[in-house]
């Protein structure tokens, strides 16, 4: 429909060739002759407001593409290949949608032509409401003219009444809206948008159409940005109340809030590699807001519309050939791995009760770490509320919302190592901490249930996944400074990593002198090693005291692999493992695990020493192994050591030889169940 005008055809008289007729010279009519007169020369339609549009993408690109092989095809929607040439992108887009296997009967645009007027009826298409399931979500202009805007409602309630299984789908007014750009008319960008949705290929996911899938994906989202944008996710713990929110606005920033022509470009790699690619410019997008705004007060009230507002007007900081660039350049999970973070994430959202038909979620459960470590309530004899909230924001998102449940303490139930497992079993995940005689915290975040040590008959043997990590306490690189620690520079054997003794401090404390050594009398100019990198800085005046909220934090070392994925390659899902003498579990996920992501089946790696995660015999507890051990503590929890280990790749955690004062173990209780 288009002026008025009802079109109707055959699929097979809208459908390309092969990609590679998509070549076609310069003048030749970009539109069937059938309908000659509804584009102009440059392929824009009666939708698009092309005074607009001449101003968000210029029509200055190539008029043909000659490409059969997929890889190349990446490639070329990577650097934007038909991104300045509408018509060219037109093209594509039909053909590109054309090929995604769909349901046997999935609507075309015939069936739009015999339902729309029953549907719209006599209503002034500007004055329909959209459909539940967009969730309030308006419109995005995108250069469309007051009857681009009208179209795009008419074909989202023609989407309701053709798919009634979509419950929650709130990226669907951009991804309709972009299209309409690139149809002939409103019934053939309903048939595009209903070939998007009605995708039928297991491992080729494109987007969210229930309340599940999109809160899993939101979830997803936060456990990437938790491993890849490590500094962006401390500034949304330190401004948000309630992260969970920020990192659930994600979708939006790409179907909605990005310029047209940004988000033309991201969807020209998404209808050709997928949903990940989604999850990548998400990232690049906050690694340049915390670039841009780190160190500067909020524009508005809250963070969650500053990032808002920064993508509106990302026009200003990046191009969407270096957004692409940055988004490209995270070295990010598998999609193998990234489903299965998925699937773990739906799995806990369905255990707290969230089905497929759900469209809302009470927001007194979505707890933030500052709400689920309650000040009044939490007790330990070893971190403080602070502490403890840091290594908090640091779980998986499907426990963030859990509350600490205190499972074992050596000053209530013994100094045993037995006892430590008997408390623990059952549990998973768990938190072991662990504090000294020279009052040092150190410990550890375990994704695995202590009881799988049975499995090795009685021998030592490692289990666990690549969810693991080691951390360490101010106190602990306060104390091994003080202790006159060796902090020479070193390297890792396998990734080159300088392993230098470090702190890192936020804000203005940034490179300058560490706490232990501000009572010095020295003023001259020292080199303060902070993460990486040797920072010169004036220090500061001898007895400066360094305020509460700017002590150094808790420090994480993550598994290897997960900074240095070059060290391994994935497999197949269900690949046997090779053979594996007493060191590695090889028995199967159980049913209601919620720890399939990052197992080491699924990884081709070099040796055994880059997957040591824990490890519990009669005798000992191991944390990390290959090359030292990140933790060792004997079976009287009475002593211990710590040193650099190829698992986590991490610097002692605290004195490399230790006596014991307490330990900890924690788990993870839903609070509805309490």
């Amino acid at each position: 429909v288009c002026d008025g005008r009802q079109v109707s055809r055959k699929p097979t008289e809208r459908g390309l060739e092969d990609l590679a007729t998509l070549c076609s010279p310069p003048g030749s009519p970009v539109c069937p002759p059938e309908h000659s007169g509804t584009m102009d020369n440059l392929g824009y339609n009666c939708f698009v407001d092309r005074d607009k549009m001449d101003a968000a993408i210029q029509d200055l690109g190539p008029k043909e593409l000659s490409c059969t092989d997929l890889q190349e095809l990446k490639q070329l929607a990577r650097q934007g290949y038909w991104a300045q040439s509408h018509a060219l992108r037109g093209k594509v887009y039909q053909r590109l949608i054309r090929d995604i296997p769909c349901r046997t009967v999935t609507p075309d645009a015939s069936v739009y032509s015999d339902i729309v007027g029953k549907i719209v009826g006599k209503h002034s298409s500007s004055c329909l409401p959209l459909p539940e399931f967009v969730d309030n979500t308006q419109v995005p202009s995108y250069c469309l003219n007051a009857r681009g805007e009208g179209a795009v409602r008419k074909i989202l309630l023609c989407i309701a009444n053709q798919f009634p299984d979509i419950s929650f789908c709130p990226a669907l007014p951009a991804v309709v809206a972009l299209l309409l750009h690139y149809s002939i008319d409103e019934a053939e960008c309903f048939e595009k948008a209903c070939r998007i949705l009605a995708c039928n290929d297991p491992g080729r996911r494109l987007i969210d159409q229930s309340f599940l899938a999109f809160e899993s994906s939101c979830m997803t989202f936060g456990d990437l940005v938790n491993k890849y944008c490590q500094a962006a996710h401390k500034l949304m713990v330190a401004v948000s109340e309630d992260i969970l929110q920020v990192y659930a606005d994600w979708q939006r920033w790409l179907f909605g809030e990005l310029p047209l022509c940004y988000f033309a470009r991201v969807f020209d790699v998404f209808l050709v590699e997928g949903y990940k690619v989604l999850y990548r410019v998400a990232l690049a997008i906050l690694k340049f807001f915390h670039k841009v705004r780190a160190g500067q007060p909020l524009a508005s009230d809250s963070v969650k519309q500053d990032i808002r507002m920064f993508v509106k007007d990302i026009a200003k900081t990046v191009s969407p050939e270096k957004l692409l660039e940055k988004a490209f350049a995270i070295r990010l999970f598998s999609r193998k791995e990234i489903q299965l973070l998925q699937m773990a994430n739906e799995k806990a959202l369905k255990q707290k009760g969230i089905t497929v038909k759900q469209k809302s979620v009470s927001l007194s459960k979505r707890q933030f770490v500052h709400l689920a470590v309650h000040a009044e309530n939490f007790r330990s004899e070893i971190v403080s509320v602070r502490e403890m909230r840091d290594i908090w924001s640091w779980v998986p998102e499907r426990f963030a919302l859990c509350q600490p449940l205190l499972l074992f303490s050596s000053l209530q139930h013994g100094y045993s190592l037995a006892r430590f497992y008997f408390q623990c079993e059952g549990h998973e995940p768990t938190l072991l901490l662990i504090k000294t005689t020279q009052k040092e915290v150190c410990g550890a975040y375990l994704s695995t249930d202590w009881s799988e040590r049975n499995k090795f008959g009685g021998k030592l043997g490692f289990f666990g996944t690549g969810e693991c990590f080691v951390f360490r306490s101010p106190s602990s690189v306060i104390a091994l400074h003080a202790s006159g620690f060796d902090h020479s520079t070193t390297h890792c054997s396998r990734t080159g990593d300088v392993i230098c003794p470090s702190v890192h401090l936020p804000g203005p404390w940034l490179g300058l002198r560490p706490p232990w050594a501000l009572g010095a009398d020295s003023q001259d100019e020292r080199a303060v090693a902070v993460g990486r990198r040797g920072l010169w800085a004036p220090s500061p005046a001898p007895h400066a005291a360094l305020p509460p909220q700017l002590q150094p934090e808790v420090q994480r070392y993550e598994w290897v692999v997960i900074k240095h994925p070059e060290l391994t390659k994935p497999t197949p899902l269900m690949a046997a493992e090779p053979s594996a003498p007493l060191s590695h579990s090889t028995s199967s996920d159980s049913a209601d695990r919620l720890s399939p992501f990052l197992a080491t089946r699924h990884f081709n790696l070099p040796s055994k020493t880059e997957s040591m995660f824990m490890a519990g015999g009669s005798d000992c507890l191991i944390v990390g192994g290959g090359g030292g051990q990140a933790l060792y503590i004997d079976g009287d929890l009475n002593r211990g050591r710590t040193s650099h280990c190829d698992t986590f790749n991490n610097q002692p955690l605290c004195s490399e030889n230790f006596l014991i004062a307490a330990v900890e173990a924690w788990g993870f209780q839903d609070p509805d169940t309490q």
